[in-house]
């Protein structure tokens, strides 16, 4: 018998199998060893793929049969004869998925075959997204071109944890005097904008975004619901402003199925998290979720699903909640960005206290209400103050705007409780008198192109000059022009009023009669300017130092009269 005859009859074990065989060249096996500890260990495992069948489609829902390890928010691949479509679990049954088709679901018929992807949708984001249209699903909508990812963000992802926070301390200067003075929004912050139709939510939502242009912030703009041309026309005019540069618009128009509108906002906030992780501050608006929860209340009835309040499913609230949790400012340890969120709701008739608004209002940290009588009488942005609120406060402002604001509120809620005596066949008292005439002056100052954005140092001086008193008997024509010229003069003379500028936009402590700097501001205007305003103003300035003025002592000449008289008459 030969030696490896031998060999094979001898009963040796694995371990001694490598002692056994003679290793010709040493080196071959020191690399071997080393190439081994290098590459991955790797399991052979075999890859599943779960196929099932559609056993109903109907109205953009889908119900499929035989996937038993399907998950809620898992995107499933549909076959059809055009090609594959992509459907969202929303729900699973002992023996059925339910699922939302994400696109055009006449193409799916009964019994097409359904893969899982065991994948959470997601949008492919990057830099390029910025000065794009794209879909929830992050297709390109404007015909520019595809956009090359570098990461994909889940659309739905849970909120920062109380941890990873931070207390909301920047303001987020949007521009406009109303919304900066008396309900300030914080870099962190949710703050509804709610009103009727047609009162300039969307307006004002677009005003801000092109006010924060030199804020160094990313916003993000969700149409839900919208029409096509009317979001071509807010692209068209962000480009205008300049502002498309750093924006980025999510539509679900009005012709996309439910499913579509349900994932827009919950996309957009994804595309605002991928710059929030970087270190980014974010501006998120969502335009708007009432058409939102109209949207999930369409795919829940469609569904099956037990309606509630207005038709509502059960769980409408967390559908919001759940939304505008994501928004957060966030502590430095973990990238320190931020998500403001600016939700939009529609009220009817002025009723506030509409299902989703409420809802919408116990969220978020404040409301606008845009009143559509203000924006009548031609009063833009149509804020109504008294019906708005910011819960943030006074602790992000200017110390300065924030005294000044305070007290143009205070004057405007007194004009609005007696600003219907003017109506009435009675005589006026002097005070009733003065505190409308300021309320209309106010409201005026209030009043804004949507293409005119105000710096803190302006927002003040408009303040100060509306509720000290020294326009109250000025023409209303005069102070339209006199409120430009004290901008336009300003500007102007902006490096001499430097130190002004730095006392203004301090969040210090600062005296609260300290107006030196006002004063003096105002006075240089009244002597350099030379218009029909200005001299207006300086008339009314004049009035009000001689009315303050002590009364002067009696003369000798007239105390001595006064004597005679009085013995004259004993």
């Amino acid at each position: 018998m030969s030696k490896f005859d031998d060999f094979l009859t001898t009963d040796i074990s694995p371990k001694e199998l490598g002692h056994k065989i003679p290793v010709k060249n040493p080196e071959n096996s020191k690399l071997a060893q080393s190439l081994s500890k290098s590459m991955p260990q790797v399991e052979d495992k075999p890859y599943i793929i779960e196929v099932g069948e559609v056993v109903y489609i109907g109205d953009g829902v889908c119900k499929v049969s035989g996937l038993n390890n399907a998950r809620i928010d898992d995107v499933l691949r549909v076959e059809t004869s055009e090609g594959d479509v992509l459907v969202l679990v929303l729900g699973i049954s002992e023996e059925l998925v339910e699922t939302v088709v994400l696109g055009d679901y006449f193409t799916v018929k009964k019994g097409n075959l359904v893969y899982s992807t065991q994948s959470r949708l997601g949008i492919p984001v990057s830099n390029e997204i910025l000065g794009r249209i794209v879909s929830p699903i992050g297709k390109p909508l404007d015909g520019k071109g595809d956009i090359e990812a570098d990461k994909q963000m889940n659309v739905e992802r849970p909120a920062p944890p109380v941890f990873q926070r931070t207390p909301i301390v920047d303001q987020l200067k949007t521009g406009f005097v109303v919304t900066d003075s008396i309900i300030p929004i914080g870099r962190g912050q949710r703050e509804l904008v709610t009103g009727d139709r047609k009162s300039g939510k969307t307006r004002l939502m677009i005003d801000i975004i092109c006010n924060l242009a030199d804020e160094n912030v990313i916003c993000v703009y969700v149409a839900i619901g919208a029409q096509k041309a009317k979001v071509k026309s807010i692209a068209q005019y962000l480009q205008k402003r300049n502002a498309l540069a750093y924006t980025a618009i999510v539509m679900g128009s009005s012709d996309d199925p439910p499913s579509l509108n349900y994932l827009a906002p919950y996309a957009g906030c994804a595309v605002a998290e991928y710059f929030s992780d970087l270190g980014r501050e974010a501006v998120v608006v969502y335009d708007d979720l009432s058409k939102h929860a109209k949207a999930y209340r369409q795919m829940s009835l469609l569904l099956k699903r037990s309606p509630g309040r207005d038709a509502y499913p059960g769980d409408i609230f967390y559908l919001h909640s759940r939304l505008l949790e994501r928004a957060a400012k966030v502590d430095k340890e973990f990238g320190g960005g931020s998500i403001t969120a600016l939700p939009v709701s529609e009220t009817q008739n002025g009723d506030i206290s509409e299902y989703i608004t409420t809802n919408l209002m116990s969220i978020t940290d404040g409301h606008i209400y845009l009143d559509a009588q203000l924006m009548h009488d031609g009063i833009l942005p149509a804020v109504n103050s008294g019906a708005s609120v910011s819960r943030i406060g006074g602790s992000i402002q200017s110390k300065v705007l924030r005294r000044l604001g305070g007290v143009a509120g205070g004057q405007l809620a007194r004009y609005n409780e007696v600003k219907s005596y003017e109506t009435m066949n009675t005589e006026l008292t002097e005070d009733t008198e003065r505190e409308i005439n300021r309320g209309k002056r106010i409201l005026e100052f209030f009043n804004q192109p949507s293409n005119y954005c105000y710096s803190v140092s302006e927002e003040c001086i408009l303040l100060y000059v509306a509720t000290s008193g020294m326009i109250d008997y000025i023409d209303m024509e005069l102070v339209t022009q006199l409120k430009k010229e004290l901008v336009d003069f300003y500007r102007e003379n902006i490096t001499k009023y430097a130190p002004m500028n730095d006392f203004l936009s301090s969040t210090g402590k600062v005296e609260d009669k300290d107006t030196s700097f006002l004063e003096q501001f105002i006075s240089d205007f009244v002597s350099n300017a030379q218009t029909k305003a200005a001299a207006a103003l300086k008339e009314s300035l004049d009035k009000i130092q001689n009315k303050n003025q002590p009364p002067k002592e009696p003369t000798q000449e007239v105390n001595q009269q006064t004597d005679n008289k009085n013995e004259k008459k004993e």
